[in-house]
């Protein structure tokens, strides 16, 4: 357990550090900059915050085990439809950039942070077949049945830390080309619980009463996720549609990024289905039993690998200024490729994407 705490207390350390040697860099930058510049009334200091709607990617490997078709096929709900997660997630922004009075350079900071989860449970059955059999056999089921419970949950967080320089676009018109670093971390989780007797059967000849089932079970646990820091490029670009920044004024905006992350990918878990076929005559006090057969499938894993991750992403919005207010409404996309081990018994690469439309609301200070 001392190991353990050991390693997160260095890991939390390690960002801590990162995170201060970016933010000392990135003032010391701005002071220089600060010392050459002129005074003018554009404001100093821009502070965002926002929202997004995001669409996410699910490339994450299901287990699906040949029993699932016999639940179907009775006329049960598949599991295979409630092992999907949720679509969608809410993100929450912040950022917050600095022009030095006259100059043409910008460092910003930004964080995006977002989750979602979700549950299900599903417990569906057929009418007993032959109810009268409870009272010699109490325990043994007597009817088809399929309960299904399952859980995930997703969280995900990317910082960035840039600094630009304005290059112009036409008149009114600015170009932001900026570089700096990326941090990228991503978790995912889900469970699984599936016990089912499909093809509950009785016969009746001239002796006792036959019957015939399978009892099937299936369990999984998924733990994977993704941490990695890198490089990043970026180009953002404004063109005034109408009116004047003190008096109202409309603006296309839109953004290219790219970013190169290295990093741990990691994927663990465990998943185990269980068949039991159970055919005869079962009553012990008059030493008739069940001809039974077993079989068990699955087992743990625990894989761990550095990755190299490439990222592309692309904004495009309007947005409205009125003073040293701002308000932007659009539609964002950021995709990191092969990011998260999806695979189950093998690994498999999975691309990692957040798109949809977002929102934020700017306040200018200073100048």
């Amino acid at each position: 357990m001392s190991e353990l705490n050991r390693h997160k207390n260095n890991r939390v350390l390690r960002w801590r550090l990162l995170s201060t040697a970016s933010a000392f860099a990135l003032l010391g930058c701005a002071f220089g900059a600060a010392v050459a510049s002129e005074d003018t009334d554009q404001p100093v200091i821009w502070i965002e915050l926002g929202g997004q709607l995001n669409r996410l990617d699910d490339g994450q490997e299901k287990i699906a085990p040949p029993f699932f078709a016999s639940v179907s096929k009775a006329g049960f709900t598949s599991p295979l439809t409630l092992e999907k997660p949720s679509p969608y997630s809410i993100d929450e922004s912040g950022k917050i950039g600095f022009q030095p009075s006259g100059a043409d350079w910008v460092f910003s900071a930004s964080v995006r942070y977002g989750r979602s989860s979700g549950k299900s449970y599903r417990h569906q059955q057929t009418n007993e077949i032959f109810p009268g059999f409870r009272t010699i056999q109490p325990t043994e089921a007597r009817f088809r049945y399929a309960e299904t419970t399952t859980n995930n949950a997703e969280t995900h967080a990317i910082l960035d830390f840039k600094a630009g320089k304005d290059i112009g676009l036409g008149e009114g018109g600015a170009s932001l080309l900026g570089g700096g670093l990326r941090f990228a971390q991503f978790q995912s989780k889900s469970g699984l619980a599936v016990y089912a007797v499909p093809d509950y059967a009785r016969t009746q000849g001239t002796g006792l009463p036959h019957k015939y089932f399978h009892n099937y079970s299936a369990r999984a646990q998924d733990r994977i996720s993704f941490t990695g820091v890198g490089p990043t490029l970026s180009w953002d670009a404004s063109m005034p549609l109408s009116g004047g920044a003190q008096n109202g004024q409309i603006s296309f905006d839109w953004g290219l990024n790219g970013a190169v992350l290295f990093g741990r990918q990691k994927s663990t878990g465990f998943h185990q289905t269980k068949g039991v076929l159970k055919t005869g005559v079962n009553i012990p006090i008059l030493g008739f039993y069940y001809h039974t057969t077993h079989y068990t499938h699955g087992g743990p894993r625990n894989r761990l690998r550095m990755v190299v991750v490439p990222n592309l992403g692309a904004t495009a919005g309007v947005s409205f200024r009125y003073a040293n207010a701002k308000v932007s409404v659009g539609y964002r996309a950021d995709m990191f490729f092969g990011a998260m081990d999806g695979g189950l018994d093998t690994a498999k690469k999975q691309n990692v994407g957040f798109y949809g439309p977002f929102a934020s609301v700017s306040v200018g200070i200073g100048g």
